[in-house]
């Protein structure tokens, strides 16, 4: 009877977690404004070149890997499906993480990397 209600406790727990991260609102905002479109500027003088991308910043996330490991599993997946992108970032990146953090309490953190 005990391990039926633990059995129930968790699988409340993961319900929980899962419905947590689902947005349920209806309104979509968007990330950035909306900018006039590229013909409208051909013939003035408005026109801006970015040459390259602003240099990435060290951020909490990359000092923990708890965080920064799945995220490594994700963009470095070789497959074009998110969904396998996801599960590899899920599966192998979040224990990975965890163990480089315990890790990196007992030993101490890596010299930071420069990219």
């Amino acid at each position: 009877m005990a391990t039926r209600n633990r059995l129930g406790l968790a699988f409340c727990c993961v319900l929980i977690l899962a419905v947590a991260g689902c947005q349920t609102s209806g309104s979509r905002r968007a990330a950035a404004p909306v900018e006039p479109s590229l013909s409208s500027s051909v013939g003035g003088e408005d026109r801006t070149i970015i040459e390259e991308p602003p240099a990435r910043t060290v951020s909490y996330v990359d000092r923990h890997p708890l965080f920064s490991k799945p995220r490594e599993y994700y963009e470095n997946s070789t497959s074009n499906s998110t969904i396998v992108k996801a599960a590899t970032a899920t599966f192998v990146g979040v224990p990975v993480g965890f163990y480089s953090e315990v890790k990196q309490i007992f030993v101490g953190a890596p010299p930071p990397v420069v990219r």
